[in-house]
């Protein structure tokens, strides 16, 4: 049982890691993302540069520069803002590769027991305490996602550099709502992923009280 609860809970790891890194490093995504309507008209930035600020970002946050300026339209706090954030995705993405090694192990490891049945009730146990986790944190994010926001904030950061003036353009392409947007994206992603992950454990429970029904009906004739 235990080996399927590690299952569970490395893939959790795994893929949250996994979606953080994508998402802070995915330069098609952020260039979907950016709340450009946002861009005040006295930036003159049009939609050619959609891109390269993309790309910028994606290249800072996976530390392919440590120069995070367009143009010098970016505030000396926005720089300092986002070479602070670099290390925590490149932090997700070690999580993320050390989660899914542990899943692998773990899944070698139920494989090697032959134990199906408690191995699966232990991923249902994980994904449980999984799903908990992000219902709650779904439920706070839709009374305040404000404060969940500053809170994450406040327990990654040292400082205050990511309290950003109204008119910052950093914080105009990446508003509350950019935000929100990709915490719904990932929590689907991360959902999905264990729900399949039940599914499959469902499945097997199934699988063996079948067997056992049948081998019972077999002893009974």
């Amino acid at each position: 049982m235990l080996a399927g609860v590690l299952l569970a809970l490395s893939l959790g790891i795994g893929a949250l890691g996994g979606t953080l890194w994508l998402f802070g490093t995915g330069a098609p995504l952020l260039e979907r993302w950016l709340a450009w309507d946002n861009a005040p008209a006295s930036a003159g930035l049009t939609e050619d540069d959609r891109a390269p600020i993309a790309h910028l970002v994606a290249d800072t946050m996976a530390g392919r520069t440590q120069t995070f300026q367009y143009k010098g339209l970016f505030s000396e706090q926005a720089q300092r803002h986002m070479l602070d954030c670099a290390p925590l995705f490149r932090l997700a993405r070690t999580v993320g590769l050390l989660g899914f090694g542990l899943f692998l192990a773990s899944l070698g490891g139920c494989l090697l027991l032959r134990d199906g049945r408690h191995s699966a009730v232990g991923i249902l146990i994980g994904v449980g305490v999984l799903l908990a986790v992000l219902l709650a944190l779904a439920v706070w994010g839709l009374v305040s996602f404000d404060s969940l926001f500053t809170a994450f904030h406040r327990v990654l950061f040292t400082n205050d550099e990511w309290i950003f003036a109204p008119d910052d353009l950093l914080i105009l392409l990446m508003p509350i709502g950019f935000f929100t947007r990709c915490a719904i994206t990932g929590g689907i992603v991360w959902a999905a992923c264990l729900a399949a992950l039940a599914g499959v454990a469902a499945l097997v429970i199934r699988k063996k009280k079948n067997a056992e029904q049948k081998t019972q009906r077999q002893s009974a004739d």
